[in-house]
């Protein structure tokens, strides 16, 4: 009876230690396995995969390319020319992205493939659906009024285009990929078409969240700063390169803490909740540029993104 007692004792200890040891392990992340492609096109050897069947009015999609002896490869859609980007040589990529004003209907894709020896093309009819935009009276408040002057938002809608004119040819996120940057409840949608006032019809280009004032803001991904600073209508705002043409914007903010050129980790606190520029309240604005098309932010974190 003794000796059992000793060897139930000793293994218990044993187990006490392995699981003390397994406790101070880091938590390793992996990417989220690839999906099952919606469409498949074969070419001499090459292989088409589509992650989507359709597309909505600000929405995205992936394409992959695979094969031997991939040099390079592009597609044009509705008269937009595009290069696939590639992580390892073997698998390419490349993200569709959809205006929000884009016409409802069937657009042509066109895909060239440079090999070494040759060039191959894959053609197909993409449907882009509409997304039900809905409408939404916004008031100002009268120190801000001003800010509905349509030449105001032209002239903030040019500097925008300018911040997020760079090109990185490499992805710049991590395995970690691309989460919401508060944990606070949804509000105004992406798309939204809003009477300002009374007056005049504007777009919301993202998506807010009701997160209080001096609320943490988190970076959506990893990537760098290429803008930190004021606005006239989005106040003070933060927009980061996530590369291949993917930005990040964060507006009205309270405070910034992060400075351009600096590299940001997914999740990162880069500023607080506020209510600067044309804000009624304090929330979030957040939003996606992708390409130089405002993106639905929501619907494109529901991509999978190859880590």
């Amino acid at each position: 009876m003794r000796v059992q007692i000793v060897l139930v004792l000793l293994i218990a200890s044993l187990l006490a230690v392995n699981a003390s040891a397994q406790s101070d392990l880091s938590p390793t992340f992996q990417p989220a396995p690839r999906p099952l492609p919606a469409y498949v096109q074969f070419n001499n050897g090459l292989r088409l995969d589509y992650y989507f069947s359709a597309l909505m009015q600000g929405g995205s999609g992936l394409l992959r390319i695979s094969g031997a002896d991939i040099a390079g490869a592009q597609y044009t859609f509705r008269g937009a020319r595009q290069p696939f980007f590639t992580r390892d040589g073997v698998d390419w990529y490349a993200l569709v992205a959809v205006d929000m004003n884009a016409r409802p209907g069937s657009y042509g894709l066109a895909v060239q493939v440079e090999r070494a020896s040759d060039r191959l093309s894959f053609t197909r009819e993409l449907r882009i659906d509409a997304a039900g935009f809905i409408t939404q009276n916004l008031v100002l408040p009268p120190d801000r009024r001003r800010l509905a002057d349509a030449r105001i938002e032209a002239e903030e809608f040019a500097r925008l285009a300018e911040i997020t004119a760079g090109y990185t040819a490499e992805p710049l996120w991590d395995e970690t990929g691309f989460a919401l940057p508060s944990d606070h409840a949804l509000a105004t949608p992406f798309g939204v078409f809003r009477r300002m006032n009374g007056e005049r019809d504007t777009r919301h280009t993202g998506w807010d969240q009701n997160a209080p004032a001096g609320a943490p803001i988190h970076a959506l991904a990893a990537g760098q700063v290429v803008f930190a600073g004021s606005l006239e209508i989005r106040g003070h705002a933060v927009f980061i390169d996530h590369g291949i043409g993917i930005f990040s914007g964060y507006a009205h903010l309270s405070d910034i803490e992060v400075e351009v050129g600096q590299r940001i980790a997914g999740g990162q606190v880069i500023g607080s909740s506020g209510n600067t520029g044309r804000s009624s309240g304090a929330h979030l604005h957040w939003e996606i540029v992708g390409r130089g098309i405002w993106l639905d932010g929501l619907a494109f974190l529901d991509l999978w993104l190859p880590a």
